[in-house]
């Protein structure tokens, strides 16, 4: 462990964690997440975020334990149980005490957990609890437990007036060898080696049992804890003690109780009273204080100066005459300084007269030359003599050829310095170049050379007296250089090149410009811009460049490896645009900072390679108001697609340059390619169309080591109108449209066949209509004919009937004169034989007259000419009668009123009369003509 500086300490308030102030156990999973046990909660942190779980229990956490399984067990105030923080229901905690007796009411405050071999131990004032196979066996103490340990697999607990106890097999036994300890309030127990014990307590610090006996153990750790009040303390890797006190702070020793480090509020702790200590498998500590908690990197090889020396910020630095010097913005600083055994108890001081910013420190013929801003001190121990009031001395050139010459560069030009009598003083300021000269060389020609980060380079050519110059070249754009800005002149073994936006330019003398330099481009990337380089004794390049702080290691094969791993966490904290690096040994390299210096020692040894994990911890899903812990997971997660929005929340639980970790990640059936690394540690995604996805995530440390990936598989189901029952039922009706469109096309074509049919059968009734006219025609005809035969006919029967008629009128006219010829005779003669003859003779002609067969016969012989016309007119005329329809039928074959008055044997004016009957009877009004009437009925 580092003795020089303090190690990085990174700071975690109350306001990053958001808990309570205390923090009384600290505990790492084999995930590497670090939990708290806070007074609001437990805590847990992932070197991003942290969580804090308190909604499964009230009480205040005081321990916490893990075992190897990943089981996290805790103690609270008057209760102990089994955390699990990655249930599917989330955060849960069971509680033990139901496994309990029902004489044990109170558990009283749990503050020790340990995994042993006997199962959990949970101990309190008042008991102490071994959980094992679901059982919890129970010691009680004879007055009051204080605290426990378990160390070597040995289980102790301490009682206050009492004695020191141990668990051995089920059976507590007194340790005979405490019996001095037994009125002392042990707070720790560590052991270096088998059978040898620290016993820690409050009030007379350690005692050491070593051989068989306990002894105080006489160290200056010891010492110094005594003064701080021990409270807690832990064996870290390579048998170093870390103590934590109440009063000041963290103290560092080694097994012989030397002091590596104290560390106190003055130089990196929050806090000056230290709760629980973890030393994390990383082999760093992590501080549980009373306000706060705090990491210290202790196996890193690079250490910082404290900021309570209060130097103020990093330029330069020079080790000379056992004495560091430290140029900063606030002045120079030195104290002592050896490679052997750095003390940490002397603070840096300020050189009196230097008060203001330093620019530069170069010893130059043993003499230490400062360059400041209010000119030029000559450093002789911890005393200055200013030789130069020319404001602004950058830096210093000692010249080649007249080592008791030296050049510096300022503000405003140019000086000459002359070493004379064993000490430099200002010879002259050069004249006939006014511009600033911060960085300097010199060429075998004797010219100097001064690189100007807004104009260019200049080549200076002095005269014999190097009291002015005369002649100033300017070089840039136009004579090789990529640009006139951003020009760095740096020293390389015994030449100089300028450093460029574009890669490591070198002058040609020949050519009277700028080259690239391929070797040195081939050394160091030309898109990398270097800013500083300095080369140790042993052929190492030691630099800083644009994006990083390396060395390049010279190799026996004169090849150089790039190292540039142990410097990853200086990337952030050098002063932009006035890096600086100096290189005493490979065991004293310094680095100027915003906050002073760090330096690097090669001596530690560390692991850059160590494997880590990455975990997805939650995944958000606003829109349902849902978080999801994808811890293992078995089944892929299904979320519908109109909820389809999503913070995917991812960590690293890697704790050393955590500002520098990054991730990248890819999402099966989404994503082209790996995204691009980014220090986000979440990944938002909306509208995500429905599939099968993976989330895939991997993290990058500040080391470049890569993470296994870490997986979340889910489904975005498909919106109603794209799920499976929808896709049947779109099956069914493009079916069933299918379906009516093929009974639809079928329909069409038995349509157009229907249609063509009836066309064709159109066709053919027209034509058969043709047919039918024609027959119809010809029917016609031939009923025309018919009827014109029938016509005749009807004309020769309405003569015949007519003549029958007229015969008949004229026989019964005929036989009426012969009846009144006999009537006559009858009455004229007198006899009664002749009489009565013609009596018989007159009733047979009467008969003959009115003869009903006749009648009939009519009758038969009108219907067969004029067919049904009785009986139209009977069905229309009901109340006609047999007279009557003689008479139409007289009237239908226009016979006069005295043919008719004959056949129907009355006078003509009982025609007349009959007539206007008949007419009557047939509602026929004066306007109708009774003969037509009939003739058309």
């Amino acid at each position: 462990m580092k003795r020089f500086g303090v190690p990085n300490i990174l700071n975690y308030p109350k306001a990053d964690y958001r808990a309570g102030t205390q923090n009384w156990g600290v505990a790492q999973d084999p995930n590497g997440f670090m939990y708290f046990a806070n007074n609001l909660g437990l805590l847990r942190f992932d070197g991003l975020n942290w969580d804090l779980y308190n909604d499964s229990f009230t009480s205040n956490v005081r321990s916490v334990c893990i075992d190897d399984d990943g089981v996290i067990y805790i103690g609270l105030d008057e209760d102990f149980g089994i955390f699990d923080p990655n249930s599917p229901e989330g955060p849960v905690f069971k509680s033990l005490t139901d496994k309990l007796p029902e004489d044990i009411p109170e558990t009283d405050v749990i503050w020790k957990i340990y995994k042993t071999q006997y199962g959990i131990v949970f101990q309190s004032y008042s008991y102490i609890f071994i959980y094992r196979d679901d059982k919890i066996d129970i010691i009680r103490p004879q007055k009051a437990f204080y605290y426990s340990f378990y160390i070597n697999n040995r289980l102790f607990f301490h009682e206050p007036g009492v004695g020191l106890f141990e668990y051995i097999n089920g059976f507590v036994n007194k340790v005979p060898w405490a019996d001095e300890l037994k009125d002392h309030e042990i707070q720790s127990m560590v052991s270096f080696f088998e059978n040898h014990l620290l016993i820690g307590t409050a009030q007379s610090g350690w005692f050491e049992y070593k051989n068989g006996k306990l002894n105080k153990w006489d160290v200056p750790a010891n010492t110094q804890t005594e003064n701080d009040v021990l409270y807690c303390g832990i064996k870290l890797d390579g048998n170093n003690l870390a103590i934590g006190t109440i009063l000041n702070g963290l103290i560092i020793a080694n097994s012989e109780g030397e002091i590596i480090q104290h560390l106190n509020l003055n130089n990196g702790l929050q806090n000056n009273t230290i709760l629980s200590l973890c030393n994390d498998r990383s082999g760093n500590l992590w501080l549980g204080l009373d306000n706060g908690i705090d990491y210290i990197e202790l196996n890193s090889p690079i250490s910082y100066t404290s900021r309570s020396e209060n130097i103020g910020t990093g330029y330069c630095a020079v080790i000379h005459d056992n004495l560091l010097y430290l140029g900063t913005n606030q002045g120079l600083f030195t104290k002592k300084f050896s490679t052997i055994g750095q003390d940490n108890s002397e603070v840096f001081k300020i050189i009196p007269g230097t008060e203001g910013q330093v620019w530069s420190l170069k010893v130059i013929n043993g003499q230490l030359l400062c360059g400041h801003n209010l000119g030029t001190f000559a450093v002789n121990g911890r005393e200055v003599r200013q030789i130069s009031d020319d404001p602004g001395l950058w830096t210093f050139i000692q010249l080649k050829n007249d080592t008791n010459y030296a050049i510096g560069g300022s503000f405003t030009g140019i000086s000459l310095f002359q070493f004379d009598k064993g000490q430099w003083d200002l010879k002259t300021k050069i004249k006939g170049f006014s511009e600033s000269s911060r960085f300097l060389s010199e060429d075998e020609e004797g010219n100097i050379w001064v690189s100007h980060g807004a104009k260019g380079v200049f080549r200076v050519t002095l005269n014999a007296h190097r009291d002015s110059a005369t002649n100033v070249k300017l070089y840039g754009a136009k004579d090789g250089l990529p640009l006139d800005l951003m020009n760095i002149l740096l020293k390389f073994d015994n030449t100089w090149c300028i450093s460029t936006v574009d890669g490591v330019y070198s002058y040609n003398t020949a050519a009277d410009r700028f080259e690239k330099n391929k070797s040195l481009n081939e050394i160091f990337s030309p898109y990398n811009r270097l800013k500083y380089i300095e080369k140790d004794f042993r052929g190492n390049y030691w630099y800083i460049a644009e994006t990083e702080v390396g060395v390049l290691h010279k190799n026996d094969d004169t090849s150089y490896t790039r190292i540039t791993t142990p410097f990853q966490q200086l990337r952030n904290k050098l002063v932009r645009e006035w890096e600086f690096l100096y290189v005493y040994d490979l065991n004293n390299v310094f680095f100027a900072t915003e906050n002073g210096f760090a330096h690097y020692s090669s001596r530690i040894v560390t692991s850059y390679n160590q494997a880590f994990k990455c975990f997805i911890t939650q995944v958000d899903v606003p829109n349902l108001d849902t978080v999801v812990y994808p811890v293992n997971q078995l089944d892929p997660t299904e979320f519908p697609f109109q909820k389809n929005a999503f913070r995917f929340n991812f960590s690293a639980p890697f704790y050393q340059n955590p500002e520098q970790l990054e991730f990248s990640y890819f999402i099966d059936n989404y994503s082209d390619s790996w995204s691009v690394w980014s220090n986000d540690n979440y990944r938002d995604l909306t509208n995500l169309p429905e599939n099968d996805y993976v989330f895939r995530v991997k993290a990058r440390n500040s080391f470049g080591v890569e993470s296994d990936e870490a997986t979340f598989s889910f489904v975005i189901t498909p919106p109603w109108h794209r799920s499976k029952t929808a896709t049947y039922i779109y099956i069914l009706i493009v079916f069933v449209i299918v379906v009516i469109i093929a009974w639809f096309i079928n329909k069409r074509f038995e349509k157009s066949k229907h249609k063509e049919r009836k066309k064709h059968e159109q066709k053919l009734r027209e034509k058969e209509k043709e047919f039918e006219k024609q027959a119809v025609l010809a029917e016609k005809e031939i009923i025309r004919l018919k009827n014109e035969k029938l016509e005749a006919q009807k004309l020769s029967l309405d003569k015949e009937l007519a003549n029958q008629t007229l015969s008949i009128v004229n026989k019964n006219k005929f036989l009426m004169k012969i009846n009144e010829e006999l009537k006559r005779v009858s009455n004229e003669t007198s006899d009664g034989a002749v009489k009565t003859k013609m009596a018989i003779l007159k009733k047979r002609i009467d008969k003959e007259i009115d003869n009903q067969n006749q009648n009939q016969i009519f009758e038969s012989y009108f219907e067969e000419v004029h067919a049904d016309f009785f009986e139209r007119l009977k069905d229309k005329f009901p109340h006609l009668s047999p007279k009557d329809l003689r008479l139409c039928a007289y009237i239908r074959m226009n016979m006069s009123t005295k043919e008719i008055a004959t056949l129907l044997n009355i006078s003509d004016r009982g025609v007349e009369i009959s007539r206007y009957r008949l007419r009557k009877k047939l509602n026929l009004t004066r306007e109708v003509n009774l003969s037509t009437f009939l003739l058309n009925f």
